[in-house]
Formats: structure tokens, C-alpha cells, sequence
């Protein structure tokens, strides 16, 4: 198996586990805050790691417009997401959230010019019919399901954006980057939302959400700029199976 592959497949199991801890905080904490606290945390953690290694964090110069498009885009993205978990079942949130697949394949065939075979095409109407079938959405869209679906929209643009910088790009500058610029814009956002109590569940969520977020973003970023996004988007919808399972 393609090393992309793994690592997208391995990214997907552990994502609904930040999802599990979104919805948690959810009921006593904005969407924005949520969305700050799990990439301003991640965001640390990835400085950490940098630091370890010994690596030095780079943003090639004519990329700076492209890491801020990207990281609103997916900031963006997960904000819908984790408003969507505060109104629906985690499952349900998951199977709208994942419309992204559908959209990262035709965006890549439209602007990276990526070849659409007849199997790409197959894996990625079985496994969206498979989500369909384990998530059972309503007749109708409700204001959850909206949500979810515009940040899988948005979720698919940031996939071949990344995709196409996967040149420019270093996976751990990308993480620690994106995660703390990401969350530099939700912060003003996210004191103007409400209150925001102390709790234990801060400590305990806000600690899960970070080491799961710069796990998942890590290994994404690391997918794609090994392998094309047509080839990795079918096996994004391995989501909804770890998802269930939480």
C-alpha cells in the first residue's frame, strides 16, 4: 500500500476522537473558543516537536499568501464542523462533514490538471454511499447538517490547495504555521463569542483536542504531498467508520 494512503487512512482513525472532545466542550463552550484552543495547542505542541528535532520552521517567502489562504480555509472548515457537533449526533455530523472527498476529487481534476480514472471515480461513489448508509440523514437539512456540509465543502478546497503548495511545502512548518496563525484569527472571534469558565474539562478536553489536531494535520499535510488528492480522496470516508465507532 502506498505510503500516502497509509498515512491519510491513519489520520482519518484518530480524527473523530478530536471530534469526540469538540462535542464535549461543546456544551459549555463557543465553536470559536473550541476551534482556537484545539489549533492553538496543537500549534504549541508542533514548536515542541520542531524544537526536538532540531528543525527550523520555514514559510518559503512567495508561499505567505498561500499558508494564510490555507489556514483559512481549513480553520473555516473545522469551526462549521465543531458548531455542527453542538446540534447533531457526532455520526451525522461526520457524514455531512464528508462531502469534502466529492469535492477535493473534481477541484483536482479542474485546477491540478490530476487524471480522473474510472476508479477513482468508483471508490469515491461507494465509499460515499457506504457514509450514506451508516449515517442515515434526514429527510431534510437541518441547520447542523448545513454547517457540516459547508465545512466539508471548504474542508475539499483546502485538501487540493494543499495538495497543489505539497512543492513549496514542509509538513512540520505547515502544522506549526497554520495551527497558530489559525488560531491568532480565531482569538478575537472566540472572546467576543462568551464567557469562557475554567473548568477540568478545559484542561483534559483542550489537551486531547491538541495532541489528536497536530496528529491529524500532520499526517494530512504529509499525504498529500506525497500522493495526488484523487487517489487520496475515496479513503478520506475511513472517517466514518472510526467515527461510528466513537
Amino acid at each position: 500500500m502506498r505510503i500516502g494512503v497509509i498515512l491519510i487512512m491513519t489520520s482519518m482513525a484518530i480524527t473523530p476522537m478530536g471530534d469526540a472532545f469538540s462535542k464535549t466542550l461543546g456544551a459549555t463552550y463557543s465553536p470559536f473558543f473550541i476551534c482556537f484552543l484545539r489549533y492553538f495547542l496543537a500549534g504549541c505542541l508542533a514548536l515542541v516537536i520542531t524544537r526536538l528535532l532540531g528543525r527550523t520552521i520555514v514559510v518559503p517567502r512567495h508561499d505567505w499568501f498561500g499558508m494564510l489562504f490555507r489556514t483559512t480555509l481549513v480553520m473555516g472548515a473545522m469551526t462549521c464542523l465543531i458548531a455542527a457537533l453542538s446540534m447533531v449526533p457526532l455520526a451525522a455530523a461526520v457524514g455531512g462533514f464528508l462531502i469534502a472527498p466529492i469535492v477535493s476529487t473534481i477541484l483536482s481534476a479542474v485546477w491540478l490538471r490530476e487524471e480522473v480514472t474510472t476508479p477513482k471515480i468508483v471508490g469515491s461513489l461507494v465509499s460515499f454511499a457506504g457514509t450514506v448508509l451508516i449515517a442515515r440523514p434526514e429527510t431534510g437539512l437541518n441547520a447542523g447538517g448545513i454547517l457540516a456540509i459547508s465545512g466539508g465543502v471548504l474542508l475539499g478546497n483546502y485538501l487540493v490547495a494543499t495538495r497543489g503548495a505539497a512543492a513549496v511545502s514542509d509538513p512540520v512548518s505547515s502544522l506549526a504555521v497554520q495551527c497558530l496563525l489559525g488560531s491568532g484569527l480565531l482569538l478575537p472571534i472566540a472572546l467576543l463569542a462568551g464567557p469562557i469558565p475554567f473548568s477540568s474539562n478545559l484542561i483534559t478536553g483542550g489537551l486531547g483536542l491538541g495532541f489528536v489536531t497536530a496528529a491529524c494535520h500532520f499526517l494530512t499535510v504529509a499525504a498529500y504531498a506525497r500522493e495526488e488528492a484523487s487517489i487520496l480522496s475515496p479513503f478520506l470516508y475511513f472517517n466514518m467508520i472510526a467515527a461510528v465507532a466513537v
